[in-house]
């Protein structure tokens, strides 16, 4: 990690999708150089933040000391499995390696990165953030005997959440319990005959696995509980998709509580908490419109 005493970081590179949401949270999207983010997965972060096009495009898979180098970085971020962090640290790069399966690591992290940036804005916000992050989730009292929520990361081919992720809490947050029994760790391939096993009372499908409508035709999947009874839902996504690893796990906290609950989501309201969010918390005038569509999981309107 930096020194402490050393100047602010002013030149960034980014290797964590995720993370972009944070550094952008932070105030720190103009001293991003290079990022493994791009506009194809993430439209509403480059709509949001245009300065982030000006950063040098990365392959995430293949972080080159070479090639980071070239981009002069004072910091560089990686995922905390990454196994390039090694070889870029032997390079002479300063790498900061992040990660988190929950709540309260994730608040570390947002806690970490801001004492890296050593700006007040990052110091303003992440203390902020971390208040209204647990008085949502003390809103939240689990229940062990909650439905059964499945939550699909890719639909073809099938992937699904298990325990040990951070999907698994929000779920248990919202009043749920992880219909993915015996499953652990992110996007982990089943069956579709394992999901009628476990039979769940809600699906929630990620936004970029495209309509879940479909399901209703399908022979095994309009066999589902959740299918049968029409609780399934489309995950929202803004920046970076709600439900992983960025801050709008606020919103999904606040989100899938409804769905949980309710089987539905309060739309004037949870449009209000979201242009309420991104004003406090990146500092960006969203509109109701966009909102709309963020909650919708839709791009934005004029994305080609």
């Amino acid at each position: 990690m930096s020194d402490a005493c050393a100047a602010p970081p002013s030149r960034i590179v980014e290797g964590w999708y995720a993370h972009n949401a944070t550094l952008i949270m932070l105030g720190a999207q103009e001293r991003i150089v290079g990022t493994v983010a791009r506009p194809s997965m993430l439209p509403w972060m480059f709509r949001l933040v245009p300065s982030l096009a000006k950063a040098e495009t990365l392959d995430p898979g293949n972080l080159n000391a070479e090639e980071l180098l070239s981009l002069h970085p004072d910091l560089v971020f990686v995922t905390s499995s990454s196994h390039s962090a090694d070889a870029l640290k032997r390079a002479g790069l300063n790498v900061a390696p992040e990660g988190f399966d929950r709540f309260d690591a994730m608040l570390d992290c947002v806690d970490g990165t801001a004492t890296l940036l050593q700006t007040s804005i990052a110091a303003k916000r992440a203390q902020a953030y971390r208040i209204a992050f647990l008085q949502a989730v003390s809103q939240a009292p689990t229940d062990p005997q909650g439905p059964r929520v499945l939550h699909v990361e890719s639909l073809k081919p099938l992937r699904v959440d298990g325990d040990d992720s951070i999907i698994d809490q929000w779920i248990r947050s919202a009043g749920g319990r992880n219909a993915a029994q015996g499953v652990h760790g992110n996007k982990q391939p089943v069956s579709v005959e394992q999901v009628l096993a476990w039979n769940p009372d809600i699906v929630i499908v990620g936004a970029n696995t495209g309509d879940p409508a479909g399901l209703k035709q399908d022979p095994v999947w309009s066999k589902v509980k959740a299918v049968q009874s029409g609780r399934v839902y489309r995950n929202p996504a803004g920046l970076f998709p709600w439900d992983r690893y960025g801050p709008e796990l606020l919103l999904q906290v606040i989100w899938a509580r409804q769905i949980v609950r309710t089987g539905q989501v309060d739309v004037p309201s949870m449009i209000r908490s979201i242009r309420s969010f991104y004003h406090e918390f990146y500092g960006i005038a969203l509109s109701a419109r966009d909102a709309q569509r963020m909650l919708e999981a839709l791009p934005p309107s004029d994305t080609p």
